[in-house]
């Protein structure tokens, strides 16, 4: 039987979250997450991008910090949209 192993890509990324909500550019051969929560206490409000290598920050701006969102890929657009939320402030 094959074993398989983990392997560390790198060791930045996004914080760890609970809820959180990614969605697959496939315009762009990406893996695309917004926002989302640590503790119920803290709402993170920045995307970041997975390329099957590295994630990268793509901006800390945006829409207000949320959690309980959905994301999807609009294929009609070529973009990824973020849709619904639980306020950071519940």
């Amino acid at each position: 039987m094959t074993k398989l192993l983990w392997t560390q890509k790198q060791d930045i990324g996004p914080a760890p979250r609970i809820a959180s909500k990614m969605a697959h550019d496939a315009a762009h051969s990406r893996t695309v997450l917004f926002g989302s929560t640590a503790d119920g206490a803290t709402f993170f409000n920045d995307t970041w991008e997975w390329d099957g290598e590295n994630w990268t920050q793509s901006a800390d701006t945006g829409p207000a910090g949320r959690f309980m969102h959905a994301m999807a890929f609009d294929t009609a657009r070529g973009r990824v949209v973020l849709f619904g939320e639980i306020p950071g402030e519940w």
